[in-house]
């Protein structure tokens, strides 16, 4: 399950939250802090895990 990066513009605070692609897109996801429901998603890093080594 992908792990996504909010910022609460209410409280100020940032959490992280697993959430399924479905529960993404369904944009129900509150503060875990105050409950707001005005939190604006971060931008991530990415990276790839791979069984190759890089030479």
């Amino acid at each position: 399950m992908p792990v996504y990066d909010y910022h609460c513009t209410d409280c100020h605070k940032t959490f992280e939250q697993a959430l399924t692609l479905h529960q993404h897109d369904s944009n129900r996801v509150r503060c875990p802090h105050c409950g707001s429901k005005n939190i604006e998603q971060e931008a991530a890093a990415f990276y790839a895990v791979t069984s190759k080594k890089s030479a």
